[in-house]
């Protein structure tokens, strides 16, 4: 009762804010309105073209950005730094205008997490195995299994029936950490704690490209699972395309 009173009053001092900064705005125009001559109302609207061309020009000039990087396979200087802010601009952008074409959507959200991937090793930096997290989701897990692996994967018994003894596998070779999530929250949570300093996380397109855009500061790597039965049940993914990405960035 206590947590849902304080979120309802951090929501009240956030809307305060807005409608604060709604009603200042409000102010400024109206006694705009009232005293300014033709000349300001002319440098106003000329301001607000600049403003436009200048948006444009970034806008373009991401798109070239992006369309190098993903056809090039890497970036470096100005093209990788308007590649990383088309990611957090356009692209989630592009999702929300797609939202009435699944298809569409699904597309950019992979496109999203390939240009995510190329970014990520475009920094030419190497990791520390040990610096690694490696993050499933719960539903690799064959759902027959009794087993509770989300809250510890070392009780696997490794039986062959889904991927996860064999990622272990190569996790506990390598000295990677690997965590099993049931959802963001709590990835987000195991983030906070271990303070990784690289990400691979497998999950669904939707999750991958969520999760991508939450973490701020720590490069992630997506691993797109595959559904053969269906989002969340019993899925699958590629092993080798997940050591070949923690290959190319471990020393």
């Amino acid at each position: 009762m206590k947590s849902l009173e304080s979120n309802i009053k951090v929501f009240i001092r956030i809307a305060i804010v807005i409608f604060t900064a709604f009603i200042a705005l409000l102010i400024v125009f109206s006694v705009a309105y009232a005293y300014a001559s033709i000349n300001m109302y002319n440098a106003i609207l000329i301001a607000f073209i600049i403003a436009i061309y200048i948006c444009i020009l970034i806008l373009v000039l991401m798109c070239i950005a992006i369309i190098y990087t993903y056809k090039s396979k890497k970036a470096s200087g100005l093209f990788l730094a308007l590649t990383k802010l088309g990611l957090r601009v356009m692209l989630p952008i592009a999702v929300v205008l797609a939202k009435a074409n699944s298809k569409l959507k699904k597309g950019i959200r992979y496109f999203y997490i390939e240009l995510n991937n190329i970014v990520v090793e475009s920094d030419i930096k190497k990791y520390k195995p040990q610096d690694i997290m490696l993050l499933l989701p719960h539903c690799l897990q064959n759902s027959e299994c009794g087993l509770k692996v989300t809250n510890n994967s070392k009780v696997c018994k490794r039986c062959g029936k889904c991927k996860i003894g064999a990622i272990l596998d190569y996790a506990e070779q390598k000295n990677i950490s690997l965590f099993i999530v049931t959802g963001g929250t709590i990835a987000r949570n195991i983030i906070k704690k271990n303070k990784p300093k690289l990400i691979v996380s497998v999950a669904c397109d939707r999750d991958l490209m969520s999760g991508i855009s939450d973490v701020w500061g720590i490069p992630v790597i997506g691993v797109t699972n595959k559904q053969p039965n269906g989002p969340c049940f019993n899925t699958d993914v590629d092993i080798e395309a997940i050591i070949k990405r923690v290959e190319q960035l471990t020393f």
